[in-house]
């Protein structure tokens, strides 16, 4: 009996710690949103999603304190690299960084929920990583219910709290109207308290901004139910989302032979080496080819050719992965099979993808650099890496590994772009091209983001006095001079552009 009672006594007390951390997480989140909600009722982004970012990440941990749940080498590095891409808000003014900011973000908290919940990182199917979308998904739209409804257990907080719960809404109720009398008979009194009662309550309310309001706590608060539920001792992710049979991708019944794969690849091979033995002939030509009359001309050779190439080398890292899952050899002829035709498939890919790099450069040297052609450019730098890891990877036998790895690529990309920062290092690039003589868009160099800003300024004086006072009347209208001045709508780019602008003088004759 005495041990009974013990462990009842130890139950119950498991029991009263959990909805501790129940009701811990739940302020945790009601309080974000609140904040959130302040923070975004704003006309921009900017620092308020950097301090957001900040509150939920120090939320994260203080909740994990509590719960004396240490958090590992793994996670403490995700939760660092998702506040670099949150600070990167206040950093960048780019829209096109932005989104990628916000993409790395989902990336990470895809890694986080992965291992939350398989407890491994770095040997991650493909299959995984879509299903584990899937869940992450709907664990973010579940969070909120789940953490209201399934994790308190209402009828014993109203059992142990209902006495109290009810005499503090009495006396809510109460107060309110008494506090109302006596705070009108007091303004009636004293000019001085009124005017400082109506400076307090005065909060230019409507219904619009209201509702906003109402929204953006909602949301907020939300995204921190979904971040901050997994850590309640029983309802962590690891145990509600278990890997078991119905929470894997079913494995197709039928698969591909080495007859298959010969057929599929091996005609796709010869139609490269089609076109490599057309695309060769441009490598020899040059310039003076692209440019005969005869010819094709720059836009057709090159803007025409660069993007379907890049489609070509997404499709083939598709279709590999893709076949590789279905192939399923009993031999080792078989295995070098698919090795030996996915080998020749990817050095003529590289090639294409070398084809396409050319077409890219010389329109670029003809026309300008622009944000579409130096990301799509960026972009094909990626699927070369991704080749490259394909092959020390998926053929060697090491698939698990390529996924991670491709993920890890990504976000490295994404963090160099925004160190490279691209608007500055397209404005600078023109620049030398109008030096050269060469046309200058001065419509487009003005539509740039404020990341771009301190180039042109700073490579005015080199600029021929023509285009120099066109930008210059263009930047005048530059969007950064309109932007909010809100604390919350900080943005170190803009900042510095609109000081700039408002700094600098130029008379044009």
């Amino acid at each position: 009996m005495t041990d009974f009672n013990k462990d009842f006594n130890i139950k119950i007390k498991q029991i009263m710690i959990e909805q501790t951390h129940a009701f811990a997480t739940l302020a945790t989140c009601l309080l974000l949103g609140l904040l959130g909600a302040i923070l975004f009722n704003s006309h921009d982004w900017g620092i308020n999603i950097s301090l957001f970012g900040l509150l939920l990440a120090g939320g994260l941990l203080l909740l994990r304190h509590l719960d004396h749940h240490p958090i590992s080498l793994a996670e403490y590095a995700l939760v660092a690299s998702c506040l670099f891409f949150t600070l990167t808000f206040a950093w960048r003014d780019s829209l096109v960084l932005n989104s990628l900011s916000l993409l790395g973000i989902l990336l990470i908290a895809h890694l986080a929920f992965t291992l939350s919940t398989r407890q491994k990182l770095p040997r991650l199917e493909i299959s995984e990583a879509f299903l584990d979308l899937f869940l992450l998904t709907r664990h973010g739209l579940t969070s909120y219910h789940g953490l209201v409804y399934q994790d308190i257990h209402w009828k014993d907080v109203q059992q142990r709290w209902g006495q109290l719960g009810r005499a503090i809404i009495r006396g809510v109720i109460i107060a309110i109207p008494l506090l109302i009398g006596f705070g009108f008979l007091l303004m009636e009194s004293d000019a001085r308290f009124e005017e400082t009662v109506r400076y307090f309550l005065d909060w230019d309310l409507n219904a619009k901004t209201v509702l906003q309001y109402v929204i953006t706590l909602i949301l907020c608060s939300w995204i921190a139910a979904a971040v901050l539920r997994g850590n309640l001792s029983d309802q962590s992710l690891g145990s509600a989302y278990q890997d078991t049979p119905q929470n894997r991708l079913p494995l197709p019944a039928w698969g591909l032979g080495c007859v298959e794969i010969g057929i599929i690849l091996g005609a796709i091979n010869l139609l490269f080496l089609a076109f490599l033995a057309v695309q060769f002939t441009y490598y020899f030509g040059g310039d003076a080819l692209v440019q005969s009359l005869e010819g094709p001309t720059y836009a057709n050779y090159a803007r025409r050719g660069f993007f379907q190439l890049v489609m070509v080398a997404l499709c083939v890292m598709t279709l590999l992965l893709f076949i590789h899952w279905l192939y399923k050899p009993y031999h080792r002829f078989e295995k070098r099979l698919y090795q030996s035709l996915a080998g020749v498939m990817i050095v003529m890919t590289m090639i294409i993808e070398a084809s396409a790099a050319h077409r890219m450069y010389l329109y670029t040297k003809e026309y300008g650099l622009t944000e579409l052609r130096l990301y799509s450019s960026v972009f094909m730098v990626w699927l070369v890496v991704l080749f490259l890891l394909f092959s020390v990877t998926v053929l060697r036998g090491y698939r698990a590994l390529f996924t991670f790895g491709g993920i890890l690529t990504a976000l490295f990309f994404i963090g160099l772009l925004h160190i490279a920062n691209p608007d500055a290092w397209i404005a600078e690039i023109n620049l030398i091209r109008l030096q050269a003589g060469k046309p200058f868009d001065v419509d487009y160099m003005s539509k740039l983001s404020a990341d771009a800003i301190p180039t042109l300024v700073k490579n005015r004086p080199e600029v021929p006095t023509s285009s120099h006072c066109q930008l210059w009347e263009e930047l005048q209208y530059h969007r950064v001079l309109r932007a909010s001045t809100d604390w919350r709508d900080f943005n170190f780019a803009r900042y510095q552009g609109r000081e700039l602008l408002q700094r600098e003088s130029l008379i044009c004759e």
